[in-house]
């Protein structure tokens, strides 16, 4: 009886015309994440993807799996040959393995895709309880609410049965959508709308917006140590990291904008240079962690003003959410304890007492007027730092990057 896990896909079942292009991503990504282990076997059978596991423990590549964009579900499954008494004498090593678990009520479910076995779905189960309850008087059968159910899959090529169903990740395979660059500040939000870009199908580069001394270098490390935690769903490992010099854009705001207008001209012109550094990575939108509602910059009017300044569609996978939502998203992808850490970042620094909840166009443009921020956001631009993080090494400085 071979060891097998039995791969299913999600999304891309319903993008007939892309199927095959889909399928061969997620192949990719799967062969790339398990390359460290050298007896994997692959077999792709159409709608369905199997690695046989050649005596490798399925607990070590479970949780690899379960960072894989596209994958619906998956299971570790049994393969024996299509035959009654094999399918039989199989699923009675796997009963004893349950008993041993503690699980006495199951039931049989059985998918007969082999047609010309002589027996239909229903007779299969049947006849594989009947001998499972005369070898072991322990079980107990219950069809509503059982401990477990025992699959039963058989196929020409051999019969699979297994016990369990794991959730994937689900969603689009990994940069099957194209990229787009996510404004991540180091708190919860951000980063959770990235991993919802990732589990979409779209590649992410990210920025960041940095401010010392205002901002300290454990709130840089901050963000490095979020995205490390993105880069295992990402199809190489690897996600660059850009750190926008925004001291000087801050002092001049303080400066010369009135208090209140203060966080909305900041968003502005965070905008205006995330939109242009998009452009230059070829970045189709922009990706950020907004929820409506939620803090001064993010009721829909302060959105609309602040979104004036940039063309590209600006994507905001959160908006809808509640904050339980999305903290319980966090707690699951392993960033929520990382977005915690008490370190100030640059959205939380020169903080108006009563920041404008319900800005006007006209007025942010007017005060904007105040001051040269052109010549700032340029000298910004030109000192842009690119941290490239990857699963594969410690990250590793490669800027100033040449944007121009």
């Amino acid at each position: 009886m071979e060891k097998h896990i039995l791969i299913r896909y999600g999304e891309l079942s319903l993008k007939k015309s892309n199927r095959n292009q889909f399928t061969q991503r997620i192949i990719q990504h799967i062969k790339t994440a398990l390359a460290h282990f050298p007896n994997l076997v692959f077999q792709n059978k159409g709608l369905r993807y199997y690695i046989v596991l050649n005596d490798h423990d399925p607990e070590e590549i479970i949780p690899i799996l379960k960072k894989i964009p596209g994958i619906y579900s998956f299971s570790v499954v049994y393969r024996c040959e299509s035959d009654l008494e094999s399918i039989k004498n199989a699923a009675l090593e796997i009963m004893q393995q349950e008993l041993a678990k503690g699980k006495r009520t199951f039931k049989v479910e059985t998918n007969r895709a082999y047609k010309q076995f002589p027996l239909t779905s229903l007779e299969i189960s049947q006849t594989v309880a009947s001998y499972l309850f005369k070898s072991l008087p322990d079980l107990k059968a219950d069809m509503r609410h059982p401990d477990f159910t025992l699959f039963l899959d058989v196929r020409d090529e051999g019969t699979y049965i297994y016990t369990e169903v794991i959730l994937g990740m689900g969603g689009f395979p990994a940069h099957i959508q194209g990229k787009g660059l996510l404004m991540v500040s180091g708190g919860i939000d951000s980063v959770v709308a990235g991993y919802l870009a990732i589990k979409k199908g779209v590649e992410i580069e990210a920025v960041h917006f940095a401010s010392p001394p205002y901002t300290s270098d454990n709130a840089l490390q901050k963000v490095v140590d979020l995205l490390e935690q993105l880069a295992p769903y990402t199809l190489n490992g690897t996600i660059l990291l850009h750190v926008v010099p925004f001291t000087t854009l801050q002092q001049l705001i303080y400066q010369y904008v009135r208090e209140d207008y203060g966080i909305t001209i900041m968003r502005r012109m965070m905008y205006r240079i995330s939109e242009r550094l998009a452009k230059k990575i070829q970045a189709e939108i922009i990706i950020n962690g907004e929820s409506i509602g939620q803090v001064a910059s993010q009721t829909l009017e302060s959105m609309s003003v602040i979104n004036s300044v940039v063309t590209m569609p600006v994507i905001r996978p959160l908006a809808m959410m509640d904050k339980e939502e999305i903290i319980n998203i966090a707690r699951d992808i392993g960033t929520y304890d990382i977005s915690i850490r008490p370190f100030e970042d640059c959205c939380t620094v020169f903080v108006p007492r009563h920041p404008q909840i319900k800005p006007r166009l006209d007025v942010a443009e007017k005060e904007e007027q105040n001051f040269d921020f052109e010549k700032s956001v340029e000298e910004a631009m030109k000192r842009i730092e690119t941290i490239v993080l990857s699963t594969k090494q410690h990250y590793q400085v490669v800027g100033p990057i040449d944007l121009f």
